[in-house]
């Protein structure tokens, strides 16, 4: 019905400027607890600007008039159609609120269905109102140009710590991130729209989406008119489902001035709401209802339930008036609206051709994987591709021409991979170095330790990986500090790290295949760590694989005081043994005894000090006494190439003795550098090769009837 409640909408919108929620609660195949944020927020909006609410009466107002002028002409079946250029700015956590570019794709296809009347489901419309279903003939186009004219794929992807779980209209946060890492895109020449991890609600709702309606009130270049929505609600794909396809499509209803079929406020249910109003004359006066009883009469008449704009979860169509109200939105001044589809502004964001082609991109569903193991590829070059080559060496097939390849790699090693699109006239290439990671399989045999004096560097995509969600200070090498008298261990970099994240340590691959399903396996490791302040909860996690990686199961947590009670008002580096901590993990079962067993350890951080790990060891226990003897032998030599004076340590246990010599390639003794007992911990050697020629020598250590040997490089 036309009835206008000015007031009522011009408090909504006001409830926006604060950055609060100006919108709404949704739901479809069920029933929604639903929290009004806007009524708190629009009285302390209206109490420090009131002069806003005045602006926003004036700007609906104004927006009534042109209404009724557009009606006068409007044919709803020779109406003008419009192109809106579109970007989509996913905030994430690297987790799966990082959503596919196929997800977008489908909500995109969504919502070009709902505003054209395209949608499968719009014959299931009840007779009583497929006379009045309306085609508003918008077509919602993501954008090939950003606003400084360089080929762009209309999606942008920004890591920001916390504001996954975005606090409901608090969107300042996600908006500044995404314009400091991708520039501002205004809102009189893009539609954005955010996708976050989940909305938090101060009313305890479930809230899927909010956004503004056309107003002066906010700047017309910036980006505070955005919609921003919950990933699960989304398209119809992915993390969303198809019973929430619709959903998108009620917020960009908003965005162009559409109210709920009730009227101006957030909640539906309430008698009042017979006498609000959505200022459209072909929507009956109801309620509002979470159910989708398409014979409800709550205001006098039958209930448009189906709408987009209701709650309830039938939704299949718009009106032919409401279809008129979003084409007076797209004619109108208020927030630019009107410069959106002009000829100019199409040409500037390549919203008015398919896209040049300019990027070679791709991806893949893994990046480490086991020998044998196939990495599903992905196509996301832009734009318009009509053929694609790719190259995959190490893999079979080694090329393919298909979009989305699946590919076996066969043989350990680090390997590339290209992609070359085109669309016929132009190409573009793209080649990424290291980009596949195959570990052996099986993996290294029993019994294994790592005391990180022979690694060179963490990652090296063989012995140790990493993911550093947060994109600042990985886990690394580090030669200041170590367990048991040893110099290196691994090391996360954790003072002052203020962002919260996970950063994992993963292993390469180890053998357990041969191990009686009866023996114990015994898996110890050290640490050390201090907090910053007693207030910081931080967590050391220990994970283990039995399919290279592929899932992962959780087998210890430590955190808070258990992980240490000590704090460090400074950036911790360990002074000697007494500051390590060994963890015992007493629970990998027989089930995990295969041969690509793998294990992780994950730190989740909360602004405390540094962690480091050190002296892993894992065996079975019927190998007891083969240990001991191996853990006399652990060797390092550096610098490695040498030109003169080089370094050799080894690990010793205390009373046994050691033979370390120095062969040629043929196997015969060059040089003697020392024999006896050694006391137990790391000891050094120096080894003047001055007198070697040029060449490759062995280092060699026995001890106990253990051999080891080290390959020596004489510059």
């Amino acid at each position: 019905m036309k009835k206008v409640t000015l007031l009522s909408l011009g408090l909504l919108a006001i409830g926006a400027i604060a950055q609060t929620t100006v919108q709404h609660d949704h739901s479809h195949n069920q029933a929604v607890s639903h929290e009004c944020e806007n009524n708190v927020e629009m009285k302390k909006v209206f109490l420090q600007n009131p002069e806003l609410e005045a602006q926003h009466i004036i700007d609906q107002a104004n927006f009534e008039n042109e209404y009724q002028q557009f009606l006068q002409d409007y044919d709803p079946y020779a109406r003008s159609s419009y192109t809106v250029p579109v970007v989509v700015h996913v905030v994430h956590e690297n987790g799966s609120e990082n959503i596919s570019d196929e997800q977008i794709y489908d909500a995109i296809l969504r919502i070009n269905e709902d505003f054209t009347m395209t949608n499968d489901d719009g014959s299931n419309t009840i007779p009583a109102f497929t006379s009045i279903i309306g085609n508003a003939d918008v077509e919602f186009v993501l954008a090939t140009r950003d606003p400084s004219g360089n080929c762009h794929k209309g999606i942008t992807r920004t890591y920001v710590a916390g504001a996954g779980e975005h606090d409901v209209g608090d969107n300042g946060d996600v908006r500044t991130a995404v314009q400091s890492a991708h520039g501002n895109w205004p809102q009189n020449k893009y539609m954005n729209i955010f996708i976050v991890k989940k909305f938090t609600s101060t009313g305890g709702g479930i809230t899927l989406g909010y956004t503004n309606t056309p107003g002066n009130w906010y700047n017309q270049s910036g980006m505070g008119g955005s919609i921003y929505m919950d990933n699960t609600a989304v398209g119809s794909i992915g993390t969303s489902t198809s019973s929430y396809r619709h959903v998108l499509s009620h917020e960009v209803g908003h965005w162009l001035n559409l109210s709920h079929t009730w009227g101006g406020s957030n909640s539906p249910g309430e008698a009042a709401n017979c006498g609000d109003d959505d200022g459209v004359t072909d929507t009956p006066n109801c309620e509002g209802s979470f159910s989708c009883n398409t014979s409800s009469n709550t205001c006098g008449s039958l209930d448009n339930v189906q709408n987009v704009m209701d709650y309830a979860g039938c939704r299949t169509m718009f009106t032919q008036g409401q279809a008129a109200r979003v084409q007076t939105a797209l004619n109108s001044s208020t927030a630019g609206r009107n410069n959106l589809w002009t000829a100019s502004n199409l040409a500037a964001t390549g919203t008015d051709a398919p896209g040049d082609i300019c990027e070679a991109e791709f991806s893949s569903n893994y990046k480490y994987i086991c020998a044998g193991q196939s990495v599903d590829f992905y196509d996301e070059s832009f734009h318009n591709v009509q053929t694609r080559s790719w190259i995959f060496t190490g893999g079979t097939p080694a090329t393919s021409s298909d979009e989305n390849p699946v590919i076996t790699y066969n043989t350990p090693g680090v390997y590339p991979v290209s992609l070359t699109v085109s669309d016929g006239s132009n190409d573009v290439s793209s080649t990424e170095n290291n980009f596949v990671i195959v570990l052996a399989d099986p993996g290294k045999s029993l019994p294994y330790s790592e005391g990180f004096e022979t690694i060179s560097n963490i990652p090296d995509d063989e012995n140790w990986m990493i993911v550093d969600q947060a994109g600042s200070d990985p886990w690394i090498l580090t030669s200041t500090a170590g367990s048991q008298g040893s110099q290196k261990s691994a090391k996360l970099l954790n003072y002052n790290n203020s962002e919260s994240s996970d950063d994992e340590l993963i292993s390469g691959t180890i053998d357990l295949s041969g191990v009686d399903p009866s023996d114990d396996m015994i898996f110890t490791f050290d640490y050390a760590y201090r907090k910053r302040t007693s207030s910081n909860d931080e967590w050391l996690k220990f994970y283990i694989s039995k399919d290279c990686g592929e899932t992962w199961v959780l087998r210890k947590n430590i955190h808070d005081d258990d992980l240490s009670s000590v704090t460090a008002s400074s950036s911790y580096t360990p002074a000697g043994d007494d500051d390590w901590y060994t963890v015992d993990i007493t629970n990998i079962s027989s089930s995990y005894y295969e041969a690509d067993f793998r294990f992780k350890f994950v730190f989740e951080s909360d602004n405390g000090n540094n962690i480091y790990i050190d002296n892993i060891n894992m065996y079975p226990s019927s190998m007891s006494d083969v240990v001991e003897k191996k853990e006399a032998t652990t060797l390092n030599v550096y610098p490695n190439p040498v030109t003169d004076i080089t370094n050799i340590q080894l690990s010793a246990v205390d009373g046994q003795d050691y033979n370390v010599s120095v062969l040629n390639g043929m196997g015969q003794q060059v040089a003697s550098i020392y024999q006896g007992t050694l006391a137990k911990g790391l000891n050094n050697f120096e080894y003047n090769t001055s007198e070697l020629a040029k060449g490759i020598y062995i280092v060699r250590i026995e001890s106990e009837g253990n051999v080891q040997t080290v390959k020596l490089i004489k510059k």
